[in-house]
Order: C-alpha cells, then structure tokens, then sequence
C-alpha cells in the first residue's frame, strides 16, 4: 500500500509537470507537448518540491491535497494554453528507441529491487536529509524550534528545504515515516532526469549515441552508490545536469524555452544543497562568457532563480543561521585562507582524481574531455567555450571551500571528495551528446565542402 502511495504521489507530480511545459514555453501545440513529454516529470517533481518548501516557511503543510490541487490547476492550465493547437501526429518509434526505453525500464526495474528494501543507515541521510523531512512530517512546517534551533546545528540548518520537503511528502501520501520506501524517491530522480535529457535532446542527437551516452550516466557505479545513501548529492546533480544540458542548447539554437527551462533547473538546484549556488554561478558565467550579446535574457534567467531563492534566505538571515563547515565571510580572512593556500592545490588535485575514477564515474569525464577537444580542432567555439568555462570555474571553486573552512582539511576532503564532484560529473555528461553531435555536423560539413572543392 505504501508503495502504491508513493506512485500515486509521484504521478501527480507528473501530471502537474506538464503544466509547466506550456508556462516554460516548452511546449507551444499539444503536438511539442507529446514530443517533449519527457520533460514533465522532472519539471513536476521540481515544481512540487520547490512550492512544498516555501510553504513550509509559512506554515502550510502538502500532502495529497495539495498535490490533487496542484495537479488539476497544472492539467487546466496546460488546457487552456493549449486549446485548438496543433494535435500530435503518431508516428511508430525506431528500434533504437524502442530497445532504448525497453533496456531502460529493466535497469530501473533491477535497480528498484534494492531502493525499495534499502536501510538508511548513512550518518548524512539520518542527520540532516531525514531527520528535516521527518521534522516537516510531524509538524507540518519548518518549525524553528527544529530548523533553527541550537540543539539541531549539527545538521546543516543553512541548507534549503527541497529534498526534506519531498521526502515529507512522501511521508505524508505513505502516511507513514518509511525509511526504506523513501530511497525509491531519489530512484526516481534518475528516472525524471534521464527522460528529461532523452526529450531535450532527442532532436538534435542522434539516437544511438543519445542512448550510450544515457546508459553510461545510469550505469555509473558512483551514481547507483550514491543514490542508495539518500543523500542530495547526486540528485542535485541530475537536476543540476539537466539544467547544463539545456543551457548548452541555448548556446547553440537560442531557443528561448531552453534557457527558461535551464533556469527551471537551476532554481531546483539552488534550493536542493548549498553547493548549488555555485554550480548555478559557474554556469552562468560561462554563458555570460559565450553568449555576452544575449546579457538580458540572461538576467532575466539569473533574477527568476534569485527570487525564488529570496525567502529561504531570508529564513535563514531572520534565524542567524550559517554553515558549520564554512562561510564565505571567511574567504576575506587574509590569515587564514594566507596559512592554508596550499590546500587549494592538494584538492583541486584530489578532486580530479575522483571525477576520473573509472570505479566512480566510469569513463564519462574522459569521453567529456576527448570530444571537447575534438570539438575545438574541428573549429567550434561556443558550445565548447561554454563547457570548458563552468566546469573549470566549478573546479576551482569547489577547491576554494576546502581553503577557507575551518575543518581539518584532510578528514574534510575525505568525507566529502566523493560526492561533491556529482555535479560537474553529470553536468558534463549532459553536455557530451550535444558535443558529439556538434562536431560530427561539423565534420560532415567540411567533408561535403572538400568533396564540392575535389569535384569542382
């Protein structure tokens, strides 16, 4: 029965998804909105879990009234804006696809197999991601008394509420704290961002190299481990990396619906972990960078993801609440970021070296970095300008939070090398498809000009 609930929550998450699709500009005919149908459950899950948590700041609790209200105003909207447009025309999917979607529900299907029965039984997953979404279960909102409460510090009560808020719920659609149906949440998040990549890509990738490079992400040891321990890492990750992947794009085709749903994306991401702010800066600077006469879309873009971050940072400011790892105030401590300067090197070395563990990661940051040097001889420049800016940026920035903490930076870099890396990880192997098939048009290209040249 609970795990029925728990299905039943997260279609009406779905349902609520394709609402978006209209509103982001996604889907202008009912004939896009059954192309790009992928897109919904993420932009559901998203949206649920982002209006879940400010209304957990004003204390209005979300079960499944909200999520029925949600749905049915989402399905109307979707409706209305659509009324008399373009029906879908059917057309009989190609083996690649059929074998794609077949292979992909049997992986989730033996993956499921653990996610169900899976304890929680992580320091982090008890600590801090559980122990809030329990928290909001039982009080109905983000009761000060736990979430800025001085006996609660240890659980990172600076970072925001959108995973806590989805795993309450859950609870609440279950009706019941289950702490092993719960991991099937964060299953799930795969599943929304792998259909999501699947419909943002699907037109401009071609299917066989769209599916290995979506097989490769789900089959990544790191990815199935991490998602096991119900921490938000990965997740952040996949939200993160949908958003990089729509923003690459926008890069290419300035389609307006791209970047609005990158900025959908990195609103998520914002409000799932600290460390997403500056994932989300990273990016924006490298579209700043290679699409600079494209500024006003772009801040448009940057002041919709701001606004929607404004009111928990304004729970956080009223509480006084900050991280116990590390502040950014501390970046302006000349003494101590001066005495710990060679950190930066050793973790900006350590962190590599995870993102190219093959028994992490697999081959995903090689296959990246091979085609985004192919992609630059072969003479393209924004795509790849885009890419090589934010995930350097990234890199040293995460670098950079091991030089100002105050912790004992080797412990710190241990605990943590792993999973922090997620987001660059997956944000760059949303970008490989699109690198691969940029560079095979190129290559195309200037084979049918040197033909036309031989011939002539």
């Amino acid at each position: 029965m609970r795990m029925t609930a728990l299905l039943g929550a997260n279609a009406l998450m779905l349902v609520a998804g394709f609402g978006m699709l209209p509103l982001l500009g996604i889907a202008r005919s009912w004939r896009l909105l059954f192309f790009r149908c992928g897109l919904a459950y993420l932009c559901g899950i998203l949206l649920v879990g982002i209006v879940s948590a400010h209304l957990a700041l004003v204390h209005v609790s979300f079960g499944w009234t909200g999520l029925g209200m949600l749905a049915a105003l989402s399905l109307g909207l979707c409706t209305w804006r659509l009324k008399g447009t373009e029906r879908p025309s059917w057309r009989r999917p190609g083996w690649i696809d059929t074998a794609g979607f077949a292979a992909l529900v049997a992986l989730m299907i033996d993956y499921g197999r653990a996610f169900r029965v899976a304890p929680l039984n992580r320091y982090d997953a008890w600590a801090i991601w559980a122990l809030k979404g329990h928290a909001l279960y039982a009080f109905g909102w983000a009761d000060p008394v736990v979430f800025a409460g001085a006996s609660y510090r240890f659980a990172n009560l600076d970072y925001p509420l959108l995973i806590p808020s989805l795993e309450a719920v859950d609870f609440r659609t279950m009706g019941a704290f289950d702490t092993r149906l719960v991991h099937v949440q964060f299953l799930l998040f795969l599943v929304a961002a792998l259909l999501a990549l699947f419909a943002l890509l699907r037109d401009r990738v071609p299917s066989l190299v769209l599916w290995l490079s979506l097989f490769a992400l789900a089959l990544a040891p790191a990815v199935f481990d991490q998602l096991l321990t119900a921490y938000a890492d990965v997740p952040l990750a996949l939200v993160f990396g949908v958003g990089v992947g729509a923003a690459g794009r926008w890069v290419i085709t300035n389609e307006r619906w791209a970047l609005a749903l990158a900025s959908f994306c990195f609103a998520g991401a914002l409000l799932t972990k600290n460390e997403g702010s500056l994932f989300v800066l990273a990016v924006f600077l490298g579209l700043l960078v290679t699409a600079h006469t494209r500024w006003r879309a772009l801040a448009v873009a940057a002041s919709a993801d701001l606004l929607l971050l404004l009111p928990w940072r304004i729970y956080v400011h009223s509480h006084q609440l900050h991280d116990i790892n590390y502040s950014l105030g501390d970046s302006f401590d000349y003494g101590h970021v001066h005495s710990r300067l060679g950190v930066g090197p050793i973790a900006f070395r350590t962190l590599a070296e995870q993102m190219l563990d093959p028994q992490q990661w697999g081959l995903l940051v090689a296959i990246f970095a091979a085609l985004l040097a192919a992609a630059l001889v072969l003479g393209l420049r924004a795509l790849p300008l885009f890419a090589l800016v934010w995930t350097i940026v990234a890199w040293l920035g995460l670098s950079w939070i091991y030089v100002i903490s105050h912790l004992e930076y080797s412990s710190y870099l241990d605990s943590t090398k792993e999973r922090i890396v997620a987001s660059i990880v997956v944000g760059s192997a949303a970008l490989v498809p699109l690198l691969a098939a940029e560079s095979w048009t190129r290559l195309s290209a200037r084979d049918r000009a040197r033909a036309r040249s031989d011939g002539g």
